[in-house]
């Protein structure tokens, strides 16, 4: 039997809860029942990294609001949600996915983690990741590997794997992530799922581990493009009907730039994105195809802002976040003590280790982001393009391995552009695929409204 998570959107079931006949007392209790079941036995998914002891206490008081006064706190009251567990939530660890940080208690929510808590939101947990956010799978110290919802040999993606294996696999209905270079679409991608990368800067990072504070953000990934407009709203306090609005634009007169530089060389991929070419252009869609950005601008195989960022933020982060005593304080601390992945001990080291960020190949890096930002730009304003398409993975993953998902995820990375995923097919090994919409700084309306037309046609 589907879970009521896999059944109904956010607004499906807070209407179902006015109407009296589900309470978030149940949805929890559901949620907690296929975890058990799901999550903790002998082929666990290792979505879960800790359950909140908190959160039934907290859907009872939800319930007890709303029967004696009749009034919510917002959108997402008694709705059971889940947070990457590299985003702050008092009275639970923040352990980036490691050893080293198991104990690390945080002074404070962080800031999405108090929107979500003040729109009603019931926290279930926190779940597992890649490791510091360092990769694209989600395997962690902590946790392991976690397993696709779809096929239980392959990885969930990365590193925001937990959140979208638990959405996947139907133990909530949304979560958030975080995306640094393609972390929320990715494992969104994998998982069946609608991930969005806001635009650099809209969303508030306070409390959430920074990996490269240049291009880090977080985001949210849910089933449908409703919900993650639904969270989007609560995440920048702003109305729903600013992303989604009740008459959105549809496909019809959009006008659409193919990027097949970005499409890889796997069948499946490009029988899926042909199919949904398809159907945008009967939709009334303009397809420009193909567009093109110049080859000496793509992001493959350049230095990454990670390298030079991670040490000094996450420095900083250790030492204004946690409890004395709960956290290491600094990176170096990390290293010495060695309660992490071995794989992960020489790109901690490179990275403990780089300059100051005066350094000119620290400035080159950003100057190539601005080089890029302009690019795109260019290329869109040439053909009037509203949005760029194209794979959010140039592969399928077949393993628990690092999947070479491609550079595409990079183009909103380093301009600071929003993209958006969304489900378009599926391989023969049972994993989704993804297509990717890209537009400019500001359009993430524009994406969700793009994509919820999209959904409702695939």
């Amino acid at each position: 039997m589907k879970s009521l998570a896999h059944r109904y959107s956010i607004r499906d079931l807070a209407s179902r809860m006015e109407a009296g006949l589900v309470t978030a007392e149940a949805l929890l209790s559901d949620a907690l029942t296929r975890i058990a079941a799901d999550d903790r036995n002998d082929s666990p998914l290792c979505a879960i990294r800790q359950l909140d002891p908190g959160a039934m206490a907290q859907a009872r008081a939800l319930d007890a609001e709303r029967a004696a006064r009749g009034t919510v706190r917002g959108p997402l009251h008694g709705i059971p949600m889940v947070v990457k567990d590299n985003i702050d939530m008092v009275g639970l660890p923040t352990t980036s996915g490691s050893r080293a940080l198991a104990g690390a208690m945080p002074w404070r929510d962080a800031e999405q983690t108090r929107r979500l808590r003040e729109a009603g939101a019931v926290i279930v947990g926190k779940t597992n990741l890649s490791e510091f956010s360092f990769e694209i799978r989600s395997l962690s110290s902590l946790g392991g590997d976690v397993r696709n919802p779809f096929n239980r040999a392959v990885t969930a993606g990365g590193s925001s794997g937990g959140t979208a294996a638990a959405i996947a696999a139907g133990f909530v209905v949304a979560g958030l992530g975080t995306d640094t270079g393609g972390s929320i679409r990715t494992p969104a991608s994998f998982n069946g799922l609608v991930g969005l990368r806001p635009t650099h800067g809209l969303i508030d990072r306070r409390g959430t581990a920074p990996l490269a504070p240049s291009t880090d953000t977080v985001g949210p990934i849910a089933t449908v493009v409703t919900d993650v407009a639904t969270l989007l709203a609560v995440m920048t306090d702003a109305p729903h009907s600013r992303w989604l609005p009740p008459t959105p634009r549809r496909l019809a007169g959009a006008r659409l730039g193919i990027l097949r530089q970005a499409f890889g060389a796997d069948a499946e991929i490009g029988a899926a994105m042909e199919a949904a070419i398809q159907v945008m252009a009967a939709a009334g869609a303009a397809i420009v195809d193909p567009v093109r950005l110049p080859d000496e601008i793509l992001p493959a195989d350049r230095p990454h802002v990670v390298d030079w960022e991670f040490r000094p933020a996450f420095n900083a982060y250790l030492a204004a976040n946690f409890r004395p005593g709960t956290a290491p304080r600094s990176i170096e601390e990390i290293i010495v003590g060695g309660d992490f992945l071995p794989e992960h001990r020489a790109a901690l080291q490179r990275r403990a280790a780089m300059p100051e960020l005066d350094a000119p190949a620290y400035r080159d890096i950003l100057a190539y982001h601005r080089r890029l930002r302009d690019a795109l730009l260019a290329l869109m304003e040439a053909d009037g393009i509203d949005a760029l398409v194209y794979p959010t993975a140039a592969v399928v993953p077949d393993s628990f391995g690092n999947p070479r998902g491609g550079w595409a995820p990079e183009l909103a990375a380093c301009s600071g552009f929003p993209a958006l995923t969304l489900p378009v097919g599926q391989a023969a090994s049972g994993i989704p695929i993804g297509l990717e919409l890209l537009s400019r700084t500001g359009d993430e309306a524009l994406l969700l409204q793009l994509a919820d037309d999209l959904e409702s046609r695939i």
